[in-house]
This record gives structure tokens, sequence and C-alpha cells, in this order.
């Protein structure tokens, strides 16, 4: 068996489902490949069918939470990389991340930089990805991993550096995770507080700085939901109030607020 497995979450019918599987099909190291899904479809089987992969189902309408646990329970390997049936991952992602992750035994994640597409082609960078590359040369400008639970933390104050998409967790050093239940309802900081939460554990977490996964960025996506009210902003408000008094958390959660109507920009 293949020490990572991709496991792709297929909501509905994404026009982008096929492109994303022929990505992971095409890495340059062999990974175990099965979908989850919670709206099963023909056109999810057909797929899965011209791939020759699994598709798991799970219930409906239990939130995104419950849909990613469920795909971690699928998963017989080391390494897992939950996919997002939007996305793109370069054919070195699975390769790289796990020779970074070899590196060091008590690796808890690895993750990668990325690059974001938009109607069909790869987009400049936006400000928000601008920030989080900022965040990520402040607190590792010299080697690509952190260790100490203080600078994990750090890592985490200024905003949220790690793309969801583009983490391998190593659930060697992660035995039973799952996303916890009580984030259910805040859909944009989930990542965000999983994250926090990881930080608090002994482990290291290692940043691979190659674009390794092109990120499709549309009106249906998740990463554009919120940002037509205030959800977002006070959603990453709490967040803020995490790590700082409250009149910096509001300045910092407005600083984030602006470099999110990015996505809705050509």
């Amino acid at each position: 068996m293949n020490d990572h497995s991709f496991v792709v979450l297929a909501y509905k019918n994404s026009p982008y489902l096929d492109e994303c599987i022929y990505s992971l099909k095409n890495q340059t190291s062999k990974s175990e490949i099965c979908i989850c899904t919670s709206t099963p479809s023909d056109y999810i089987s057909a797929i899965a069918k011209k791939y020759g992969i699994e598709v798991f189902v799970t219930d409906y309408g239990k939130g995104v939470v419950h849909d990613n646990n469920f795909a971690f329970q699928q998963v017989k390997t080391k390494y897992v990389t939950i996919a997002h049936q939007d996305d793109l991952y370069l054919p070195e992602y699975a390769a790289t991340c796990i020779a970074a992750a070899k590196k060091y035994s008590d690796t808890l994640i690895c993750f990668t930089n990325y690059a974001e597409i938009m109607d069909g082609k790869e987009r400049p960078f936006t400000l928000m990805i601008k920030i989080k590359r900022m965040i990520l040369s402040i607190f590792m400008p010299f080697k690509s991993h952190l260790r100490s639970k203080f600078w994990k933390t750090r890592l985490l104050s200024l905003g949220n550096p790690i793309a969801l998409p583009t983490v391998m967790y190593n659930l060697e050093n992660l035995p039973g995770f799952q996303f916890p239940t009580e984030l259910s309802d805040n859909v944009n900081t989930i990542d965000w507080q999983i994250w926090r939460n990881m930080a608090a554990m002994k482990g290291r977490f290692y940043y691979v700085r190659n674009v390794l996964l092109k990120r499709r960025i549309h009106s249906d996506s998740l990463s554009t939901a919120g940002l037509e009210n205030n959800t977002r902003y006070l959603e990453d408000l709490n967040m803020f109030k995490q790590f700082w008094p409250g009149v910096i958390a509001k300045i910092l959660a407005k600083v984030y607020a602006s470099s999110y109507k990015s996505n809705s920009e050509s």
C-alpha cells in the first residue's frame, strides 16, 4: 500500500471534478485516491468509474466538519490530503510533501504555497495571497518548519497563512484526528481554529515554498462564501481575539476583510 492518500470531497456535480482527479492521477508518486460525498449522483459515479476509484457516501446536510471527518475515517495510509473538487494539484505535490514530512519524525502537517485560477486562467497574486506569504516570511524567514508551540501560535496570530487544501496530514502523529464538531457553524474559520488547536500539540508544521496547488476561485466556491455580509468579518474577529486585545483584533479583522474582496475581482 502507498504511504499517501488523496480523499476528494465531492459536492453535487462540479464541472471541475474530473480535472481535479486527473491531476491526482498524474502525480509523480502514486497515492491511494477515493471520493467522499453526501450528494451521490450518476455524474460522480461515472467519473469514479472512469478513474477506477471508490466512492464513499455519507449523510446529506450534516455540514463541512462532518464531511471532513467522514473523509478521514476512510483513510488507511500514514499521510492524507483532503482534496477539494475544484482544485488542481501539480504533479510534484505528493512526492514533495512526503519527502518534506519524512525529514522530521514529529511532523504534524506539511502545507504548500499555492496560486489561484479564475475563469480558466491563473491570475496575478491577490492581496490575500501576498498577506499570507508575508506572514510566512516573517515567522519562517530562514527555515521551513516550526516546532515550538509559541512560534506556531504566533504564526497564526496575524491571520491564517495555511491554505486548507494544500495541507498533508501525518496521521501517525495525529492518531484519531478529527475536526472539532463545535466548529460546524464557523465555515470560514474552521481551518484557522484547527491550526490554532494543533499549534498547542507537540510536533512540527512544515512549509513547502513551491507552488504545488492551483485553487479555483468562482462564485460557488467556499472561499467566496460570506463575503457579501458580515459573517466572514465577525468570524475573523473572533479568531483574532484569541491572540490580541479587542482594538488590535478589530484592526486586523478589517485588514483581512479588505483583502477578501480580491476573491470577486478578475
